[in-house]
């Protein structure tokens, strides 16, 4: 208790020194950014079987039986189980109503058996080739797909780094124009909003115009992952 309570001292402190420096010495606030497009490699595949059968039992089981038939071809195409994950389960009735030629209402009632799959693939480039062994199998509802890099927390401390360059050098032309130089720094603050997430681009699944040989062809384009971040920085100003 003692050390938190230190700790935010401390805190606190350090933010009261750097107010005081900023308003006490003069100073140059720059913001810095860094930013690049990088290739995902790896995947993360959102599809799963909806089956609809007289009877919740009947639904259960064939959904079961589907869902069983699709996990195994993924281990044979080398998906790993910590790669495999249902994300969502469910068993409803379906109730439709009919009217026969006089008019008389005829309800019937159906169940429903939905299994959501999570699959995450690496390399990218076998995504297109299991999305069509999943729809040879029997999924029947396809989510979408999301593209990552897994180097992706690398790349942003690269970038940070890279940021803080880049407002020193904003920093160094406006203390040079001005007849200055850079001093000590006061303060670094990562701009929220950049640094957190990386944008990537929208990456539907297509279906192929026509199937190749022997199986779905779904055709899939990872695009690039924009990752940028951003810094602001206070050097303090000498002559």
């Amino acid at each position: 208790m003692i050390r938190a309570i230190l700790a935010i001292s401390l805190m606190f402190c350090g933010y009261a020194q750097a107010e005081s420096l900023k308003d006490s010495v003069p100073n140059v606030a720059v913001v810095g950014e860094a930013s690049e497009d990088v290739a995902p490699d790896r995947a993360t595949l959102r599809f799963g079987v909806v089956t609809e059968r007289p009877t919740a039992a009947a639904a259960a089981a064939d959904n079961a039986a589907a869902i069983k038939a699709i996990l195994d071809d993924l281990k044979t195409m080398g998906v790993a189980d910590e790669d495999m994950q249902t994300q969502q389960l469910s068993l409803a009735p379906v109730t439709t109503e009919d009217r026969d030629a006089k008019g008389k209402v005829k309800t019937t009632t159906a169940y429903r058996a939905s299994n959501m799959l999570a699959i995450r693939v690496k390399p990218v480039e076998k995504a297109s080739d299991i999305v069509g062994r999943v729809l040879d199998k029997g999924a029947n509802s396809l989510e979408g797909v999301d593209y990552d890099n897994s180097a992706l927390d690398e790349k942003r401390d690269e970038l940070r780094a890279k940021a803080v360059k880049d407002a020193e050098r904003r920093a160094r032309i406006y203390a040079e124009a001005a007849g200055l130089r850079l001093a000590r720094v006061i303060e670094i603050r990562p701009s929220e909003g950049y640094s957190p997430v990386a944008r990537s681009f929208d990456a539907p699944i297509a279906m192929a115009a026509a199937p190749a040989p022997g199986g779905t062809s779904v055709p899939l384009r990872p695009g690039v992952q924009h990752v940028s971040e951003r810094v602001s920085v206070i050097w303090a100003l000498a002559r």
